[in-house]
């Protein structure tokens, strides 16, 4: 099995043990850690060295944290020792969730609705299309790294700051579209039917999911963790 999956499947039926208190302590502490890094392994071994702490803490009547600032300083302690995002992760991790969610799932779902209303319908690859695409994934790469890399802990003081960020970042992504659309948008290089353009990418995303998790199962991390 995955070692990965399956100290993530450990880790799912251990927490099961711990107070509600100390759940909610360590779901607060995994979520921040997972929204501001894409070291995905990193986070499991932590939250599993976190439930030893947590069990051993409720076996004396305590909680994984008995003040906020403990999390605090966990948290700002921990961040360092993750490993920081890389180009070759990020694009790994774009590819298999536009391919198979974005692009193939979805157009799974709504290309009955729209066949029945176009019939002919079929995707219209054009430059202004592959510049936006290749401009919403730099923007959000260096938007993460400008940002959500920085925000402090607890997350829910910083929601407004990624909320805005967020927004601006979804904004000028729309009108750079509009832009690119009036000056490229007559150049197309094809047209493909709905359903191969579907098939395509579920095909694609699926093979980068797998990619992406067979790396993850052999972080040398996970070694003795499973």
């Amino acid at each position: 099995m995955n070692k990965y999956f399956a100290l993530k499947k450990a880790n799912r039926m251990r927490r099961k043990l711990l107070t509600e208190k100390s759940q909610e302590q360590l779901k607060e502490v995994i979520t921040y850690l997972r929204s501001v890094t894409f070291d995905i392994c990193g986070v499991e071994v932590v939250q599993s060295d976190l439930i030893d702490i947590a069990m051993r803490a409720n076996e004396e009547g305590c909680e994984l944290f008995q003040f906020i600032t403990d999390a605090e300083t966990f948290v700002e302690e921990v961040k360092p020792s993750m490993k920081p995002l890389r180009w070759t992760d990020f694009l790994i991790f774009e590819i298999s969730v536009l391919c198979f969610w974005g692009y193939g799932v979805a157009s799974l779902v709504m290309t009955p609705s729209i066949l029945a209303v176009l019939p002919d319908f079929s995707i219209e690859v054009t430059l202004a299309s592959l510049l936006q695409l290749c401009i919403c994934v730099v923007g959000f790469y260096y938007l993460y790294r400008s940002a959500m890399e920085k925000v402090g802990f607890p997350p829910r003081k910083h929601q407004m700051k990624a909320v805005a960020f967020t927004a601006l970042y979804i904004l000028a992504l729309y009108e750079i579209g509009k832009l690119l659309r009036l000056a490229f948008g007559h150049i197309v290089f094809m047209n493909i039917p709905i359903w191969p353009y579907t098939i395509v990418n579920l095909l694609v995303g699926a093979i980068f999911l797998w990619f992406r998790f067979e790396r993850y199962g052999k972080d040398a991390r996970l070694e003795g963790r499973v």
